[in-house]
C-alpha cells in the first residue's frame, strides 16, 4: 500500500473531501492492481492521509509514476501540501471469533 500525508486548509476540508471522492478516486481506480483507497481526515488540525492498496508489490511499484501524477493533480485541486509519501507491505489477519451460543 502507498500512504500520502497531506496538510489542508481547515476552511476547505469539505471541498477537498468531495474532490477526493468524486475525482481522485476514479483516477486511482484505473491504476493497474488497484484494490482500495481510503482518506482519513483530522479536521481539527487540517491533516489527512490517503491510503491506496494494490494487489501486490509489483503492481505497487508499476503504478508509482502514474500515482505520482494523480497525487500532484489532486493536491493542486484540493489546495493541499504533500507532507510525506511512504510504501508499505500490508498484512491482514483473519480473526475467527468463536460463535456465541
Amino acid at each position: 500500500m502507498r500512504a500520502s500525508w497531506l496538510r489542508l486548509d481547515t476552511d476547505d476540508l469539505a471541498d477537498a473531501i468531495e474532490t477526493f471522492k468524486h475525482g481522485t478516486v476514479a483516477k486511482i481506480e484505473d491504476l493497474p492492481g488497484f484494490c482500495s483507497a481510503s482518506l482519513f481526515v483530522n479536521r481539527a488540525e487540517g491533516r489527512a492521509v490517503t491510503t491506496v492498496g494494490y494487489d501486490d508489490r509489483s503492481t505497487l511499484e508499476y503504478s508509482r509514476e502514474a500515482a505520482n501524477a494523480v497525487r500532484e493533480q489532486a493536491a493542486r485541486q484540493m489546495d493541499a501540501h504533500i507532507l510525506e509519501i511512504a510504501e508499505f507491505d500490508l498484512a491482514l489477519a483473519h480473526l475467527h471469533v468463536p460463535e456465541m451460543v
